[in-house]
């Protein structure tokens, strides 16, 4: 295959693929195709490709590159590395198959010492046994700013002491950060909780808290409006109707809000803040609100006692009187009473 024709093959590739959800349709930029044409070989040429049009937005893959190119990284029958005697000896390793190689590294590299340098299957225990509390504490920080962890699931400084559902929740996360290392080809997990870190902060910064939809101003005016009439047989007076209107509006939006759960803003937790003991299996919930009983039209009739004390009272004395009167009158007319 030459350089051209592996381009002609990239071009029908990145044609292939559909544009993930609010980006723009493929292409190849004309200077990327220029790199290309001036790479020694195809496998160079492929390698540019890779760094050029792989990454976490794109939906093409280094695998997809190497295929087209001829280089694809399935191993052959003759690699050693892959007798079946010797693979039959080899561990899994988490969350990839067997034989997982990636731009030309295998899942079974070691290093100068023989140890592997990726995630077999237990390394999701092994990493954290004899461990301090305080490292354990710090993984566990990490593992509730990715996301993927939440408060109340795990014993601060113990690693997998809760069991939820069977199921070990710190455990179970940071075998989804050892998977994803694996999964990159890098041994660096930290890198793996950064990006899962990344990822959430992204998703908090797009999070919305449910609106607060005050009531209709009109329909508030109205609503002490018709108290006046029934009351006082009136009508409010322009700071009458514009103190208790502005007063309902408020205390509905207190009563809201004093109804809503408490919120622990986590943040960016430390190790430290877990081994304090508010956080993690004994969480300390925020203070609750003093005032979470909040009714709003008492509280509209009690301002409209205070501010019409003397009207009322006037009023019921004249009602009084005019009872009185009834029954004098009834009683000389013989009319009943």
């Amino acid at each position: 295959m030459t350089i051209e024709e592996f381009i002609q093959q990239l071009e029908s590739l990145v044609n292939s693929k559909s544009p993930l959800p609010g980006q723009a349709p493929l292409f190849i930029p004309e200077e990327i195709k220029q790199s290309l044409y001036s790479q020694p070989s195809v496998k160079a040429a492929a390698d540019n490709a890779v760094v050029a049009l792989t990454g976490t937005n794109s939906p093409i893959s280094a695998g997809d590159i190497y295929r087209i190119a001829g280089l694809t990284n399935e191993p052959q029958i003759d690699d050693t590395r892959y007798d079946p005697n010797v693979a039959l000896e080899l561990p899994n390793f988490l969350g990839v198959p067997r034989n997982y190689e990636v731009d030309g590294v295998s899942i079974y590299t070691t290093d100068d010492q023989g140890e592997f340098l990726f995630y077999p299957s237990g390394s999701e225990y092994n990493l954290m046994s004899g461990q301090t509390p305080e490292v354990i504490a710090a993984v566990q920080a990490e593992l509730v700013n990715t996301g993927l962890l939440k408060l109340g699931e795990f014993v601060p400084g113990k690693w997998g002491g809760l069991f939820i559902n069977e199921e070990q929740k710190d455990v179970q996360a940071f075998k989804k950060i050892l998977e994803h290392s694996n999964q990159t080809v890098n041994p660096d997990f930290t890198v793996g909780l950064r990006f899962f870190v990344d990822s959430q902060e992204s998703i908090d910064a797009f999070s919305s808290e449910p609106a607060y939809l005050p009531p209709d101003y009109s329909t508030v005016s109205q609503s002490v409006t018709n108290l006046f009439e029934q009351q006082l047989n009136r009508k409010p007076k322009a700071y009458e109707l514009e103190l208790l209107a502005n007063q309902l509006l408020a205390d509905t939006k207190k009563a809201y809000q004093a109804q809503q759960p408490a919120q622990l803003d986590v943040g960016d937790i430390t190790g430290e803040e877990l081994m304090s003991g508010n956080l993690g299996n004994h969480i300390v919930l925020p203070p609750v609100q003093e005032e979470t009983a909040i009714d709003p039209s008492s509280r509209l009739l009690q301002t409209f006692d205070e501010i019409t004390a003397k009207e009322q009272e006037r009023l019921g004395t004249n009602r009084d009187i005019q009872a009185t009167n009834r029954i004098i009158l009834n009683s000389i007319t013989g009319a009943p009473r």
